[in-house]
């Protein structure tokens, strides 16, 4: 049951717990991030400081428990210039703990609801592990779909390499 969390924008007090989360993403699912996790364990959270807690598009979300636990994440931010129309859902990420609750969903409904708040973005794009059924069911759900695969797009220290789908939700295609 979906209830017993709230999906908000995190705040900076929020920060360390998030950082903890990302962290833990990184190194248990290296092959679903582009980035990794020695390299964000060495640059720390600040690079968040610095873009997601302004009033742009650029924010990081998370879902909490009753007691204040924050056990999931994602983010959003948009690209610039000749592709200020273009904006991302990144870093979707559910402790294995609270798997199972919609948490993804509600996630990912909620950076949609931001970036559909700029009148100029009318594309927002996520990518995924193409071997990630659940993920993939729940961003279709949310009305993207499939718009290419790039084959070896994730390459893990052990060497294995991972397709990446990249999906997209345009304004035709947007759900209330």
């Amino acid at each position: 049951m979906t209830d017993n969390y709230l999906v908000r924008a995190i705040s900076p007090d929020d920060l360390d717990a998030w950082w903890q989360l990302r962290l833990k993403s990184l190194h248990d699912h290296p092959d679903a991030f582009g980035s990794d996790y020695e390299t964000a364990r060495q640059e720390g959270p600040k690079y968040a400081e610095r873009g997601f807690f302004n009033t742009g598009s650029s924010r990081l979300f998370a879902a909490f428990t009753v007691d204040g636990e924050l056990v999931a994440q994602a983010a959003t931010f948009a690209e610039s210039g000749k592709r200020n129309h273009i904006a991302h859902v990144v870093s979707v990420y559910t402790h294995p703990d609270h798997r199972g609750h919609g948490l993804a969903s509600r996630l990912v409904q909620a950076c949609i609801d931001h970036l559909q708040s700029f009148a100029d973005i009318t594309s927002i794009r996520i990518s995924v592990n193409a071997d990630n059924a659940a993920a993939l069911h729940t961003y279709r759900k949310l009305g993207f779909e499939v718009w290419g695969e790039e084959p070896d797009a994730i390459r893990t220290a052990d060497g294995s390499c991972h397709n990446e789908l990249h999906m997209v939700l345009t304004s035709g295609a947007r759900r209330s």
